[in-house]
């Protein structure tokens, strides 16, 4: 809604020419803030032009006109819109916080409102009024729509008083870990999100008369496809394809617990799970991929895991050393004779790959330590703990960290839980690797 000049409300010199607004809507855009997403440049674009042409849209216009919904979009089971405006209206603090100090101009959404409004840049404070965006139009016009305006929104306060319809506004429930850096590249724009589960490819082993004997287990043969292969190279020829696979007994419980992170208040983002023995290399392509389960079912992503690490595995999928030291860490858990007392471990790593993409590593060496590892992830308070111990790398628009956390328990419970390695990631040694970089 345009407040006019005409208007004793406003000093005539809070005007902004459409022109100017324009390019500073591009300013903002192009400075990256808004991220990835060209959602929130459409709405900021489409705020910017209603603005200019005087006029307020409503929820479901915004809906329809720039996320692409049908007329029966309905607003009170769908919160995408409120959800995007609310996170558009931090990202313009960002950019004036960020870039934007020498704006002579500053332009902010009202809470609870789709309109644009504008202010000389440093007036604009916490609990300041602030004006409607003001762009100079033929004065003739001006008066007209201002009175028409204020007609209609004194209509509106009438029958909504009438009707005894007072409540407040709905207001959208907000991913409270989109805030976090392990979380908000994943949930930071309209990508889908994959979570690769590990599983282990079981085969049936076969006598002399075809017949299965037992069940058998081999780390190098991870899928129906690695069976094949192995077999037309003259080996697993007593092994049978069964179509069956098992999941560590702490996958299901971590999964729950992660998917907290991912919604349900994350609107507008699909969210698929699959398993690890169905992966394939195009899974990495066109969305975030997030893995869940054993560092020793990783297969595929393996590689693409430790490029870039500062650890290495040891003699078993229970042991990691750090590169720069030798620091030796191993799990104990299910290898302790006579004793119920324990120390597991849990990796993360995430890194974003060159198409803008992320990757989340969430492994356990064994069932404690993923266990551990999925409610540090999906903590506010161990999220902001790990983010203070691992420097960010100054205007990165994505994560790349890993860490390592160790578990101590007893009987099958755990009870000390503490960070023991962190370091942030080189991407470019990472994606420019011969594992990555010549594929």
């Amino acid at each position: 809604m345009l407040q006019q000049c005409q208007t004793t409300i406003f000093p005539c010199d809070r005007m902004i020419e459409p022109d100017a607004l324009r390019a500073l809507c591009q300013r903002i855009i192009q400075s990256g803030e808004l991220g990835r997403s060209k959602t929130y440049a459409a709405i900021l674009d489409y705020l910017v032009e209603q603005a200019i042409a005087g006029s307020t849209p409503k929820e479901v216009a915004i809906a329809m006109d720039v996320l692409g919904r049908d007329s029966d979009f309905d607003v009170g089971k769908d919160s995408i819109v409120r959800v995007h405006v609310y996170h558009l209206r931090n990202k313009l603090s960002a950019y004036y916080a960020r870039y934007g100090r020498d704006e002579p101009w500053r332009i902010d959404i009202p809470k609870g409102q789709y309109m644009l409004t504008a202010s000389h840049n440093g007036e604009n404070r916490e609990g300041d009024a602030v004006s409607d965006v003001v762009v100079e139009r033929p004065r003739e016009r001006r008066g007209l729509l201002a009175v028409a305006l204020a007609l209609v929104a004194i209509a509106l306060l009438l029958l909504d008083l009438w009707q005894g319809r007072t409540q407040a506004p709905r207001v959208a429930s907000v991913n409270p870990f989109a805030a976090t850096r392990l979380w908000r590249p994943l949930l930071d724009d309209d990508l889908p999100i994959l979570i690769l589960v590990g599983d282990y490819y079981i085969m049936g082993e076969t006598d002399a008369a075809g017949n299965v004997r037992r069940m058998v287990r081999e780390f190098d043969i991870n899928s129906r496809n690695d069976l094949l292969k192995t077999q037309r190279e003259g080996r697993a020829h007593d092994y049978m394809n069964l179509d069956l696979s098992y999941l560590p007994t702490s996958v299901a419980p971590a999964l729950a617990q992660v998917l907290k992170a991912l919604g349900p208040e994350t609107v507008g983002k699909r969210v698929q799970i699959k398993l690890m023995s169905k992966f394939s290399t195009t899974d990495l392509v066109g969305r975030h991929v997030v893995y869940l389960g054993y560092l020793s079912g990783l297969q595929g992503l393996t590689d693409l895991a430790f490029a870039a690490s500062g650890l290495a595995f040891g003699m078993t999928y229970d042991e990691l050393y750090a590169l720069d030291d030798n620091t030796l860490y191993d799990s104990s858990s299910g290898l302790s004779i006579g004793e119920t007392s324990y120390r597991d471990y849990g990796m993360l790593s995430t890194f974003p790959a060159p198409a803008g993409n992320q990757f989340v590593i969430i492994a356990g060496m064994r069932d404690e330590g993923l266990l551990n590892l999925s409610e540090e992830v999906t903590s506010l308070s161990s999220l902001r703990t790990l983010e203070a111990a691992v420097p960010a790398v100054q205007d990165a628009k994505n994560s790349a960290f890993e860490a390592l956390y160790e578990v101590l328990g007893y009987d099958g419970t755990n009870f000390d839980a503490k960070l023991v390695y962190k370091q942030p990631l080189d991407t470019q040694v990472l994606w420019e690797s011969r594992l990555i970089g010549g594929q």
